[in-house]
């Protein structure tokens, strides 16, 4: 996907949507592809509905999980851990950490832009990619060093409030 292709990248479609659900679709693409990664989920119950386009959400975990499993390449440890949680009504937290190289202070500034890659290869758009996303459905992302080892992406989200169009149970799982 090149630069020009944000112009036409598709319009969010949100919907009500269990945010839980989702980070399990994004994982279920990995089958069998991070093996020797041990692999910490810990998914919160009865997270608040948030209101996203379900598969732009997906890319977005698809591309912080194979982003994180690369940063793990060259490591003894291998550790990946997925977590959501609400700290209020209003918001929740998807964090995904790696054990990895971690990101130095210098790169942190310049991580969501276009075409800046740590890796030497690829184009640099994944996690450019991942801050439109996110943009467009007015969320969040910082990353943080996960210690000892590795980096944190931590992304907030707001969840439907009762103010928003009442919301079905049913919606959510659809």
């Amino acid at each position: 996907m090149s630069l020009r292709s944000f112009a036409r990248f598709p319009a969010a479609q949100p919907i009500p949507s269990d945010l839980n659900d989702i980070v399990e679709g994004a994982l279920a693409v990995f089958n069998g592809r991070l093996d020797g990664i041990e692999i910490h989920k810990d998914l919160a119950l009865n997270l608040p509905p948030v209101n996203v386009d379900r598969e732009q959400f997906k890319r977005v975990v698809v591309n912080l999980v194979d982003n994180a499993a690369e940063a793990m390449q060259n490591s003894h440890v291998r550790g990946l851990s997925i977590l959501t949680a609400a700290h209020s009504p209003e918001m929740v937290e998807l964090v995904v950490a790696d054990t990895g190289c971690g990101v130095s202070p210098e790169d942190k500034e310049k991580l969501f832009l276009p075409y800046f890659s740590t890796k030497g290869r690829g184009t640099g758009l994944g996690l450019a990619i991942v801050n439109h996303i996110l943009a467009d459905h007015n969320a969040h992302i910082r990353v943080e060093d996960n210690l000892p080892s590795g980096a944190r992406f931590v992304v907030e989200l707001a969840t439907l409030t009762p103010s928003d169009p009442e919301v079905h149970p049913a919606e959510l799982h659809a």
